[in-house]
């Protein structure tokens, strides 16, 4: 599309750079700016961090801190701000780890957005799209919505309005669907009852012995990779943690394992079971939180250690393509082993991940009996930051340098987009690469000890440091 415009730009300090006429066109990933009599200038979308349009103008603020006024569409105004939003969301769709299988989608709605005390964020018209494992909302003037199934825990049908309702008491209410009302509600209601049963598979294959109604229970509180407490599910099956221990073993970290579950404290050690978004391809993956205890003291300490691992046995070319797939080959260095006798058991993983729960110096000064408190709410965040970023690990570990790379666009957006993201990566301390078992205890410890004795927050582990 293209339209005759008046712009002016505007540096970081709000000090005019530039101004003139110009002629405006989008395509999939730029705004192109050709001045009349003047310097064309290309705007990618992914350097737009927010849009605002008032009184038939459009102000663009930029990564750089720059800003963008753009005026003087005339009757094209609508048309263009509306297909701005559209391509810079499409690409948003794939920059905010939203890219799955799409299942349905083209549902033209009115949309609104509620937030926990029933106050409206935002309203309008937009595109409804049912994906693999989220309902997602286009707005024709807003950013994408993202809805997991996992967390949906109502919807109601009523005088032609669909209504959702999370766990966190947010609402999303659909208006003005006509004929797609019914087909939005059943795409909906067959995705959710997908993922619904996808999990049981999952937990029926770990359990296969379990009755339906334990496997529906258990199911119910791991929801598409949802972590639940190990006492939880022991209370239900007594035979979850052990089969679980055997596909640990068959996955080849069981020393590791044993070595975490040692330092953790029992009651607090999560599990959750998630389909891989490339389906038969990249298998079952299992991911479990270790809140880890002082050594030598029953005191939680301000470390949880993340350990993951698939349970699909893998060819070599199957590794290749699940690399490239999922975007993982820095997960999978590996360390030459200090014992050259030991029997090697290829690990299905790439390293630990260790976060903390707070704080460094904050740590120091909260009670013992307020740090159950404070890891059980860094685990719930822990949970849904996980969700919300489709499990992905490399743009939780990637250091600003590496993020600096032409090839971590993508996450740089998306870190600049997600919250819980940032959360991720502010909290994390650091990973250690799956080697030899003893080189892999000997970094554990290293990490361990840095964090204790680190009181800054924004230090990050790296091997070697202790």
């Amino acid at each position: 599309m293209e339209a005759a415009i008046n712009y002016k730009l505007y540096d970081d300090k709000s000090n005019l750079k530039n101004e003139g006429e110009a002629r405006a066109t989008l395509d999939e990933h730029y705004l192109t700016l050709t001045a009349m009599f003047g310097e064309s200038m290309l705007f990618a979308y992914t350097d737009i961090t927010g849009i605002s349009d008032y009184d038939y103008k459009v102000d663009l603020f930029l990564t750089s801190k720059e800003k963008l006024n753009l005026w003087g569409f005339g009757y094209q105004y609508e048309d263009f701000l509306f297909q701005l939003y559209k391509l810079r969301n499409e690409l948003m769709l794939k920059y905010l780890l939203i890219d799955e299988s799409l299942l349905k989608g083209g549902f033209e709605a009115q949309y609104k957005q509620l937030d926990s005390n029933g106050q409206t964020n935002q309203t309008g018209n937009c595109e409804v799209r049912v994906y693999d494992t989220a309902i997602v909302i286009l707005p024709q003037k807003s950013e994408p919505i993202r809805l997991p199934y996992c967390y949906i825990t109502n919807v109601n049908k009523q005088d032609y309005t669909l209504k959702i309702t999370n766990e966190f008491l947010e609402k999303i209410e659909f208006t003005q669907l006509g004929q797609n009302f019914d087909p939005l509600s059943k795409a909906l209601s067959d995705a959710f009852n997908k993922m619904i049963l996808r999990t049981q598979e999952n937990i029926k294959e770990l359990i296969p012995e379990a009755t339906p109604l334990v496997i529906n229970k258990i199911a119910s509180s791991m929801k598409d990779g949802r972590a639940a407490k190990r006492k939880e599910i022991e209370q239900l099956s007594p035979d979850f943690w052990r089969r679980l221990e055997k596909k640990i073993d068959e996955a080849g970290i069981t020393k590791e394992y044993e070595f975490l579950n040692s330092l953790a404290a029992r009651n607090q050690v999560c599990v959750g079971i998630k389909r891989g978004l490339m389906g038969d391809l990249t298998g079952t993956y299992i991911w479990m939180m270790f809140p880890l205890l002082n050594s030598g003291t029953n005191r939680l300490s301000n470390t949880i250690a993340i350990e993951a691992f698939n349970t699909q046995k893998k060819t070599g070319e199957d590794k290749k393509q699940q690399m490239s797939l999922e975007n993982t080959a820095s997960e999978i260095e590996e360390e030459p082993s200090q014992n050259p006798n030991e029997e090697q058991k290829p690990a299905t993983t790439g390293a630990t991940y260790f976060f903390r729960t707070m704080g460094r110096k904050e740590y120091t000064q909260t009670k013992d009996e307020d740090l159950t408190i404070e890891i059980e709410n860094f685990t719930k965040n822990m949970n849904r930051a996980m969700i919300d970023v489709n499990f992905r690990r490399e743009p939780i570990f990637l250091s600003e340098e590496q993020l600096d790379s032409t090839k971590y666009v993508q996450y740089r957006f998306a870190i600049a987009k997600i919250p819980s993201l940032r959360m991720l990566r502010s909290q994390f301390i650091g990973r250690v690469i799956h080697s030899s078992p003893e080189q892999w205890k000997s970094n554990v410890a290293s990490l361990l000890a840095f964090n204790t004795k680190s009181l800054d927050d924004t230090e990050k582990w790296k091997k070697g440091d202790a």
